[in-house]
């Protein structure tokens, strides 16, 4: 149940992004196909415990699941009655998900897998140092590489770090960012691997989002 709830806090922000691109569905039909698809093909059928993840990407399974099964269950809506006043069930061509061509929105979804790996990684690391008393350690890496990445921000100067943190020099800063890396590496591949069960693949996996980062 622990590993479910990793996999759904990773991929669940994926499926409810995929749904708002469709302007035909609102806010409550979005979270009712999020919880009938959790409910029915997680829980129920444990479609995740019968992927054979060594023929693709966990996520690209995932999202083919769920892609199928919004296809599905508006095609029952459709089916079901017209559309109601003021709005339109969502057309089923726009329904499959994504096509092969649709390079944009491969691009988004990776970009999220992304976003949401690091957040864990980084989220398991903040943990650690916490509980090791190295804030020192999280506060660097923090400010010289997380915050740049995630938000955008400008990198603390180094002079700056020294000052704040009470380090002896810029170099000792330096040092402090190099055990920042490796100790985020290492929480980096922890949650990548929860997401796939090859270790080749893993490694696939994190090597590209490496590249991307």
């Amino acid at each position: 149940m622990e590993a479910m709830n990793a996999l759904l806090q990773t991929y669940l922000p994926v499926l409810q992004w995929y749904l708002t691109r469709h302007t035909g569905l609102g806010f409550h039909e979005r979270e009712d196909l999020i919880q009938g698809f959790v409910t029915r093909k997680i829980l129920d059928q444990d479609i995740i415990s019968r992927a054979d993840r060594s023929r693709g990407r966990f996520r690209s399974f995932l999202l083919g699941a769920f892609q199928n099964y919004i296809r599905d269950e508006l095609r029952k809506q459709n089916a079901a009655r017209r559309a109601p006043p003021g709005g339109h069930l969502l057309p089923l061509e726009e329904a499959d998900g994504v096509s092969n061509g649709d390079r944009e929105m491969e691009r988004e979804l990776r970009q999220i897998w992304l976003r949401q790996t690091v957040a864990q990684a980084a989220a398991s690391m903040q943990k650690t140092c916490t509980a090791e008393k190295r804030e020192d350690v999280w506060s660097i890496f923090a400010s010289r590489l997380l915050d740049p990445m995630l938000g955008g921000d400008e990198p603390e100067p180094y002079e700056v770090l020294v000052a704040r943190l009470g380090l002896e020099s810029p170099s000792q800063a330096s040092n402090l960012l190099v055990t920042a890396k490796r100790m985020f590496a290492r929480h980096l591949r922890q949650a990548v691997a929860e997401t796939v069960s090859d270790p080749e693949q893993a490694e696939e996996e994190l090597q590209e989002l490496k590249k991307s980062l």
